[in-house]
């Protein structure tokens, strides 16, 4: 049986990847997930704190579906773990037919300058991608896998995340994920093996 706070959790995941956190409200967050008022204050002092837990379950969910399966997971090569990582969010963007963007992306766009509590650890989400995609730049260049014409894999791993961002941000923006596929094609250009 599903528990009130975990009820809560998931309407709250969906709705502030939908609507943003500050277009959502309390009510709206009860009556997605069923569970009343008194409730989710016994769960929750503030919809800060459940923002802040929202954002460290989604955090773990892209780490198993999505980081696991691409950025490490050693059976690949460090170029085909990069573009595995592009393609299984093309995959996930043309699933929601390109309307719902970055979790991450939205929500750092949104709270940044207004939410420091919330915007912490989506910075760190954000720089322990670019760890993961420096890391398998590295290893591509000290096996001789890759070549990155003449640049660091510490100056690719912060535009690689960039891409992909702004990939994930123009498809929602067009309603259509051309700009992930072509920025899939440039990521094969700039990381040749």
């Amino acid at each position: 049986m599903t528990s009130n706070k975990e009820k809560i959790v998931v309407a709250a995941m969906d709705l502030f990847h939908d609507n943003g956190f500050q277009a959502t409200g309390l009510e709206d967050i009860l009556t997605s997930s069923g569970v009343c008022k008194s409730n989710f204050y016994y769960h929750f002092k503030s919809k800060e704190e459940l923002g802040i837990q929202v954002i460290e379950r989604k955090i773990r969910q892209m780490r198993e579906k999505f980081l696991e399966l691409s950025l490490e997971n050693r059976e690949l090569t460090p170029k085909q773990r990069i573009l595995r990582f592009f393609e299984k969010m093309l995959e996930f963007c043309e699933e929601h037919g390109c309307r719902k963007g970055c979790f991450f992306g939205n929500l750092a766009i949104e709270l940044s300058d207004h939410r420091e509590e919330l915007r912490r650890p989506i910075s760190r989400f954000f720089k322990e991608l670019e760890e993961s995609v420096h890391a398998c730049l590295a290893e591509g260049c000290r096996s001789g896998q890759l070549k990155l014409h003449g640049m660091q894999p510490g100056d690719l791993a912060m535009p690689i995340v960039s891409l992909l961002e702004g990939g994930l941000l123009l498809a929602k923006s067009h309603k259509n994920s051309t700009a992930m596929r072509v920025n899939i094609k440039l990521l094969q250009f700039c990381i040749e093996d």
